[in-house]
């Protein structure tokens, strides 16, 4: 179940790096595009 929660943020973000990951995080936080992955999780 988490597995599917990570592979949906990895989708949405594109990158696979995780500091890649982070830098796009400081646009836009990804809780608020997925936020029903975030109520999963």
């Amino acid at each position: 179940s988490i597995g599917l929660i990570l592979i949906t943020v990895l989708i949405c973000v594109g990158p696979r790096n995780s500091s890649e990951i982070v830098m796009a995080q400081k646009q836009i936080w990804s809780g608020i595009p997925l936020f029903p992955v975030l109520v999963m999780f």
